[in-house]
C-alpha cells in the first residue's frame, strides 16, 4: 500500500527534466529515428538578454541624437554670406579677373604713346579716384568684419558651453562641429581682409607704374620735339637805337 512521504521532493532541474522526457519517449517505444525538439532555457534566456541589450543601445543612441544642446548654424551661415557680399560689392579695383584686366588696360596702360596731355591728365585723375575707392573698400571690409567678430565670440562661447554640457557621444561631436564652424568663420574673415589688402597694394603698385609711364610720355612730348628757331618779332626793336 502506498503511503505519502513526509519529505518533500526536490524540484527537478531543466536538464533533468529534458533527460526524463527523452527517457520516457524511448520507453514508450518511440521510433529510433524520430526527431525530438529539445528546449534549452539557458540559450533562450541568453538570446532574450542580448535582444534587451541591443534595445538599450538603440535607446541610448536615440537619446544622444536628441541631446544636441546648441546650434548656431543659421548665424554662421549668415555671417559667411555677409563676408562673401563684401567681396562682391567692391567699388575700387575689381575683384573679378575680367573686370580687373579691363581696368588695368584702361587706367594703368603700359604704353601711352600718342596720348595728348588732356588724356594723360584724365587717366591720372581716374586712377586717383580708383585708389580712393579701393582704400574705402579695405576700410569698409575691416569695419564689417569687426562687427561680425562680436557675433563669432558669442557663438564660440556657446559652443564651448555646449561641449561641456554635452550628453552622449553624438552631442559631443555636434558641439565640436559648432566650434569648427566658428573657426571656419575666422578663416573666411582672414581671407576677406587679406584679399582687400592685396587689392589695395596691387592698385598702388599699378598706379605708381602708370604715373611713371605718363610722366615720361609727357616729358617726351614736351622736350622731345625738334627745336625751331624763334620767329622774328613784328616790330623793329632797334628803331630808336640811333638816339
Amino acid at each position: 500500500m502506498w503511503s505519502p512521504c513526509s519529505t518533500p521532493s526536490k524540484p527537478m532541474r531543466p536538464r533533468g527534466l529534458v533527460a526524463a522526457l527523452v527517457a520516457g519517449l524511448v520507453a514508450t517505444g518511440a521510433p529510433a529515428g524520430a526527431q525530438v525538439v529539445v528546449f534549452d532555457p539557458r540559450n533562450h534566456l541568453e538570446n532574450a538578454l542580448q535582444a534587451a541589450r541591443q534595445l538599450e543601445s538603440l535607446a541610448n543612441e536615440a537619446r544622444a541624437l536628441a541631446a544636441s544642446p546648441y546650434s548656431h548654424l543659421a548665424d554662421s551661415s549668415q555671417s559667411l554670406r555677409d563676408m562673401a557680399e563684401l567681396a562682391r560689392s567692391v567699388r575700387g579695383l575689381s575683384s573679378s579677373l575680367s573686370d580687373m584686366e579691363r581696368q588695368l588696360q584702361t587706367l594703368y596702360p603700359e604704353e601711352v604713346d600718342g596720348s595728348n596731355a588732356l588724356e594723360l591728365l584724365e587717366r591720372s585723375q581716374a586712377r586717383t579716384a580708383n585708389a580712393r575707392r579701393t582704400a574705402e573698400d579695405l576700410a569698409r571690409t575691416a569695419a564689417e568684419l569687426e562687427r561680425l567678430g562680436g557675433g563669432r565670440e558669442g557663438r564660440l562661447a556657446g559652443a564651448l558651453g555646449a561641449s561641456e554640457a554635452a550628453q552622449g557621444q553624438t552631442a559631443a561631436v555636434q558641439s565640436t562641429n559648432q566650434m569648427l564652424a566658428v573657426l571656419a568663420e575666422d578663416l573666411a574673415a582672414l581671407r576677406a581682409i587679406m584679399l582687400a589688402q592685396s587689392r589695395l597694394m596691387a592698385e598702388a603698385a599699378a598706379r605708381d607704374a602708370a604715373d611713371q609711364v605718363s610722366g615720361e610720355a609727357a616729358r617726351r612730348a614736351r622736350w622731345g620735339r625738334t627745336a625751331a628757331p624763334p620767329a622774328a618779332p613784328a616790330f623793329d626793336p632797334f628803331s630808336r637805337a640811333r638816339d
